[in-house]
C-alpha cells in the first residue's frame, strides 16, 4: 500500500454525498505546490483529489473550506480518466493547521518577562531550567 502525507490548500468546498447504505464521502480537491521551480523560475502545482470516509466526513463538511491549509494522510492511487492522471488519496488522518489553538481557550500563555500564566498564578522560569 502507498502511504502519502501532503500539505497544501484547498481548492474547492467541500462536497459530501451517502452512498445508497448511507454511508457518507467527503470529497475535495487539495494542490500542492511542487518543490522545484521550473525553467521560467515558476512553481507549479500538484493536485489530488481526497476522500474520506463515515462519520470523519461531517467533520470535514464542518471544518474545510475553499482556500483551508490543511495536511492529509492516506492511501494512494493513480488514475487514468480519458489520457489524464488524476492523483487521489482515501483519507485515513487529516488536520488543519490554520485552526490550531483557535478555539483552545485553556492553552498556557506566555508573556514577554519569560512567566507562564497559569490560571491566576504566574510560575516565573529562566532560560537554564528549560530542558530543551
Amino acid at each position: 500500500m502507498r502511504q502519502i502525507t501532503i500539505s497544501g490548500n484547498i481548492g474547492n468546498d467541500v462536497q459530501v454525498n451517502s452512498t445508497q447504505s448511507g454511508n457518507k464521502v467527503a470529497n475535495f480537491n487539495v494542490a500542492v505546490r511542487q518543490n522545484r521551480p521550473d525553467n521560467n523560475g515558476e512553481y507549479g502545482t500538484d493536485w489530488f483529489r481526497c476522500s474520506v470516509w463515515g462519520t470523519r466526513a461531517s467533520t470535514v463538511e464542518k471544518f474545510y473550506k475553499k482556500g483551508s491549509h490543511v495536511v492529509v494522510t492516506g492511501s494512494l492511487s493513480i488514475n487514468e480518466y480519458n489520457g489524464k492522471t488524476q492523483l487521489q488519496i482515501d483519507v485515513s488522518d487529516f488536520d488543519l493547521p490554520d485552526n490550531r489553538n483557535a478555539n483552545n481557550t485553556n492553552s498556557t500563555k506566555r508573556n514577554s518577562n519569560n512567566s507562564f500564566n497559569n490560571g491566576d498564578q504566574s510560575i516565573d522560569i529562566s532560560e537554564d531550567e528549560l530542558p530543551f
